[in-house]
């Protein structure tokens, strides 16, 4: 199997989880009762929601990457792209240094 498939495979086993999580938290339920109602082991419910949790939890951690900007010999420097992805944002300006926006562009990719 390829990696992009595993890849895929992988997302779409967190999804349906993630799914499930939230559907047996919002049931009202206990944890034992839903499972035993859908079928689900127990252990392993356990073990995608410890998953899923750890997950979240990365993603709301800050993360620090350094740029060191390359400034612009030129004194035209407007705003050539504007990202917002995720509640932050990103300027590249006119003329700016290929190294700086490749590093901008890969600590963007990481959030």
């Amino acid at each position: 199997m390829s990696t992009e498939l595993q890849q895929l495979n992988g997302r779409n086993k967190v999804a349906l989880w993630a799914e499930r999580i939230s559907e047996c938290r919002n049931s009202g339920l206990s944890v034992k009762t839903w499972c035993k109602e859908k079928g689900v082991c127990e252990q392993t419910y356990y073990k995608w929601q410890k998953k899923i949790f750890a997950m979240a939890q990365a993603q709301q951690e800050l993360q620090f990457a350094e740029v060191t900007p390359v400034m612009a010999t030129n004194s035209n420097c407007q705003i050539a792209v504007s990202i917002h992805a995720g509640g932050i944002a990103a300027n590249i300006h006119n003329g700016a240094d290929p190294t700086t926006v490749e590093s901008v562009l890969r600590i963007l990719k990481l959030c």
